[in-house]
């Protein structure tokens, strides 16, 4: 755990604020869900993502595309990735996203990029990708994703289709 040397009050409503550069670092903005928890004499606040709690869906259905379309796989909730299969996962799995990538997730928008994307963020390796957002309730939670930096793999529209089953299916198991 960091130090970082700043202390707060708690208001009369039991509020406290968590300052600006803690939540620009951390990515946590207005409106984000925030778990916390005891620690003995510690209150620890978490940014909350309720896609980890897909577990084993998450990592079979991975398993599951990589199998079927030979691209690493993950899922990831909106900052980093969570679950992942294939050649590159041990590069991949609690990676964090690039603010690129996060701004069109948090958009709702749906990547297709046979060229070269920049997914992680603080590397400048660009991966050959698809993605669909996970929407559950109207709020994305995350997304799915497959990637490759092999040019000899195809990456079209029927990626695309088959992700966007993916990520509907895992909405779905959050809506549960």
């Amino acid at each position: 755990m960091k130090a970082t040397g700043i202390v707060r009050r708690i208001d009369e409503l039991g509020r406290i604020v968590i300052p600006k550069e803690i939540r620009r670092v951390l990515r946590i903005r207005e409106g984000d869900p925030i778990e916390i928890f005891t620690d003995e004499d510690r209150v620890v606040l978490k940014k909350y993502a309720r896609i980890r709690e897909l577990g084993d869906y998450a990592e079979t259905y991975c398993q599951a595309l990589t199998g079927a379309l030979g691209f690493s796989a993950c899922v990831t909730d909106t900052e980093s990735i969570l679950f992942s299969a294939g050649s590159m996962k041990k590069t991949l799995l609690r990676a964090p996203l690039s603010s690129q990538y996060v701004e069109q997730m948090r958009k709702k928008q749906t990547i297709l990029s046979p060229e070269g994307y920049r997914l992680l963020e603080n590397e400048d390796t660009l991966f050959r990708l698809a993605s669909v957002p996970i929407i559950q309730s109207g709020d994305v939670n995350g997304s799915v994703l497959i990637c490759s930096l092999d040019e000899r793999l195809p990456l079209r529209d029927t990626e695309l289709s088959i992700l966007k089953t993916a990520a509907l299916y895992l909405g779905k198991q959050l809506g549960e």
